[in-house]
């Protein structure tokens, strides 16, 4: 079960699909060497005094906890059940909480705005992208900051692969929504400035489609042969990386 996840209407994916996996995933922390967690850190500051982020689509708030090592309180908003799990476990290990909301985040009224609004594999799971990603910027409040990443299935090398091995996943996901230079064009307009906006890791391909037939079987072991060649281009290639990112400050 992979980590990306959906909530609302107007979405490529039933509730059900996380439900069910989720059940089977605790809230957790992401490990020190997740590709994700490392760009989190080189381009977020830590927590100054008493600042909040909230993470969209939240289960299981491997990144979320992140940003609650970061010195932030954190605070969470999704479809499933399982939100209600986080709290707890987050107190456990020592970061300190806020509201964990089970709801849709666009239908959800919002009665304050954080310090960090973040989302990680959520905005390309709706047709209505740009208004998904426009919700999160209303919620960011002055000086603070906005973190937006999701695959990279749109570049030619990461789609190839995608639709011949994990097609079935491919299909959950709107291409599209993969864009993070037009994430930073909308952004703009809606007063930030855009610090980071682009790929970044070196290759890696996962996928959430069975490999049950002959065809998935020779294409990753051509995947496997190919792999230790697209390690060696440059971190943040449009094509090969695996991750698409944002950090944009509200203005």
């Amino acid at each position: 079960m992979q980590r990306d996840k959906a909530i609302g209407s107007g979405v490529l994916v039933d509730q059900r699909y996380w439900d069910e996996g989720y059940a089977r995933i605790a809230p957790n922390v992401a490990s020190a060497n997740d590709t994700v967690r490392l760009w989190i850190e080189a381009h977020l500051a830590p927590a100054q005094g008493d600042q909040h982020a909230l993470e969209v689509g939240c289960y299981p708030g491997r990144y979320l906890a992140v940003m609650g090592q970061l010195g932030y309180a954190v605070h969470g908003i999704d479809l499933t059940p399982n939100v209600a799990n986080i709290p707890a476990e987050f107190e456990r290990i020592g970061l300190r909480t806020g509201t964990f909301v089970h709801a849709d985040f666009l239908e959800y009224a919002f009665d304050r705005r954080f310090d960090v609004v973040c989302s990680f594999g959520f905005i390309e799971h709706f047709d209505d992208w740009e208004g998904v990603l426009r919700k999160h910027a209303s919620l960011v409040g002055p000086g603070g900051s906005l973190v937006i990443e999701t695959p990279n299935f749109r570049g030619s090398v990461q789609r190839f692969f995608h639709k011949w091995l994990d097609a079935e996943n491919y299909a959950r996901h709107n291409i599209a929504a993969m864009e993070p230079e037009a994430w930073a064009a909308i952004l703009r307009t809606e007063g930030f400035t855009v610090t980071f906006a682009g790929w970044f890791g070196t290759f890696e391909f996962w996928h959430d489609s069975p490999q049950n037939s002959v065809g998935k079987c020779i294409g990753s072991k051509i995947l496997r042969w190919l792999t230790p060649w697209f390690q060696r281009s440059r971190e943040g290639h449009a094509s090969l990386s695996p991750y698409c990112g944002l950090i944009a400050v509200k203005r």
